[in-house]
């Protein structure tokens, strides 16, 4: 015996589930060849195939200059940091920073926070201030700003800022129950310190220390009236810059790099000791 009734609502339910499949089902998603670091490069590199690769990405997350053929990029020299998986393309292409005839390539080593990790890039200009430990300065810490204008020729991929890149999991289901739950992450280089090139002068410079004026006191008619002495010029050390960075590696110096802006203000100081600004106890 035939039952009525069923047709109708057999059919409303299959629509809907139709309906709602195609409502679910995910757009096919419009996909693009670019070219990437096939590994941390370092800016002032020539890259040679072996440096890139082609992945394929959703089209909506490849960059507006995308390359698709390495081939475009073979032999070009790489005017900034990229790390692996980063696109390359046109405008990370430039001519290296080179140095001119009376200015010398040096190596300095900097810690992560006194070498403006993460913010440092070749053609940048900086200062450098050198701080020497109690052994080498009547036992202070003895700090001074010597050098200005210095230009950065080479940061090292591993002391740039890392990009980001998301934690991604997965969670287990087995006979309906949740199971193990799988959470990765990028592996972690922590850096703690790093070495940059810096272009240094083989000009004589002068490095000027302010000297505070020195009071003295003479007696006149028994009355003592202080008298600043001194001819009011600070006294000044004629240095080659190069010559000055390597004599304080010698002696194991530290570094710190400060940013410059493009039209510094130039300024002197007598340099710091430690003993300076720390209160001795009951002071």
């Amino acid at each position: 015996m035939r039952r009525k009734g069923w047709g109708l609502p057999l059919m409303l339910g299959l629509a809907t589930a139709i309906l709602l499949a195609l409502a679910l089902w995910p757009d096919q998603a419009q996909t693009q060849t670019i070219v990437v670091a096939s590994r941390d490069l370092g800016a002032g590199m020539v890259l040679q195939a072996a440096d890139l690769k082609q992945i394929v990405v959703d089209a909506e997350q490849a960059p507006t200059d995308a390359i698709m053929d390495p081939m475009q990029l073979a032999d070009q020299t790489l005017s900034v940091v990229r790390f692996a998986g980063e696109p390359v393309t046109r405008r990370h292409i430039g001519p290296a920073v080179a140095l001119a005839t009376d200015e010398r390539g040096i190596a300095v080593e900097v810690e992560v926070d006194t070498g403006l990790a993460g913010l440092l890039r070749p053609g940048m200009q900086v200062g450098l201030v050198a701080t020497l430990d109690s052994q080498n300065v009547d036992g202070e810490l003895y700090a001074k700003s010597l050098l200005e204008e210095l230009r950065v020729l080479y940061v090292p991929p591993e002391f740039q800022a890392r990009p980001y890149t998301p934690v991604s999991g997965q969670l287990t289901v087995q006979n309906g129950e949740p199971g193990t739950a799988v959470v990765s992450a990028p592996a972690a280089r922590p850096v703690r310190s790093g070495v940059v090139v810096l272009a240094a002068s083989t000009k004589p410079q002068e490095v000027v220390y302010e000297m505070p004026p020195l009071e003295e006191t003479v007696e006149v008619d028994g009355v003592e009236i202080p008298v600043v002495t001194g001819d009011g010029n600070p006294p000044t050390v004629t240095v080659i810059p190069v010559e000055l960075i390597v004599a304080l590696n010698a002696v194991e110096a530290s570094f710190t790099l400060v940013l410059m802006p493009e039209e510094a203000d130039g300024y002197t100081t007598t340099g710091m000791t430690l003993g300076e600004v720390v209160q001795p106890e009951g002071g």
